[in-house]
């Protein structure tokens, strides 16, 4: 699971500055969507990572449209926690 949650961070550290990759976060409201997202784009982990750590972070596994990077934002910053 260690692997997998730092490829999740290393796959959110991305979003501030891929414009393109913000933009298609906020079409998705899974993290089953983001984890497919990010397979696309060459990273491995699964939803189950990504939903553990919206777990310890208080956050919900879903996102109306357009709030999804603002969520993964949040996750990102928590990262030292979350180690």
């Amino acid at each position: 699971m260690s692997q997998d949650r730092d490829d999740v961070f290393a796959f959110l550290a991305q979003i501030n500055s891929d414009r393109e990759l913000r933009d298609a976060l906020n079409l998705v409201e899974s993290a089953e969507e983001v984890a497919q997202l990010a397979q696309e784009r060459g990273h491995s982990f699964s939803a189950t990572a990504l939903v553990e750590l919206f777990s310890r972070c208080n956050e919900a596994p879903r996102a109306r449209i357009g709030l999804m990077d603002e969520k993964l934002i949040r996750v990102h910053l928590k990262r030292d926690q979350l180690r």
